[in-house]
């Protein structure tokens, strides 16, 4: 089932995947977003689908109670939505963006849940050291976090 050891590997690949492709690629999201798909797929079992996002598979749009949501990691009985998973990996400029991340995250979660019929569950990854990024006219900065 779940396995820390895969965790922190998925994480590192994630990272590694930010790095290569920057922070607006979608690129680092695949390799967490296998990690919790193969993770809920043994929890679930094989007879439920798994909607996330990698080179073969997509998220899925739920209707939330608000608005649709493209749900991160999506369990499926048949068509029908039994769980919902949102991640977020905050690579930088937490500090700036701590009330947006949270405030986000509560909307989410309560368009989602006020339906009152899907469970919906939020994972977010912070590094230990966030760093800060300043741009300047030239060039961006790395200010200690």
């Amino acid at each position: 089932m779940y396995n820390e050891k895969q965790l922190i590997e998925a994480i590192e690949q994630s990272f590694k995947m930010y790095k290569l492709h920057g922070a607006r690629s979608t690129e680092k999201l695949k390799p967490i977003h296998k990690f919790i798909a193969d993770t809920l797929s043994t929890i679930w079992g094989k007879k439920f689908e798994i909607c996330y996002m990698s080179d073969n598979t997509r998220e899925k749009t739920i209707e939330g109670k608000y608005y649709p949501k493209d749900i991160d990691v999506t369990v499926l009985d048949g068509e029908k939505p039994i769980f919902c998973l949102g991640i977020k990996f905050v690579t930088s400029n937490y500090k700036q963006n701590a009330n947006n991340y949270f405030e986000n995250m509560m909307g989410e979660t309560a368009n989602i849940q006020a339906l009152g019929n899907l469970p919906y569950a939020q994972l977010i990854i912070l590094r230990h050291e966030t760093p800060y990024y300043k741009k300047n006219e030239t060039e961006i900065i790395k200010l200690a976090v």
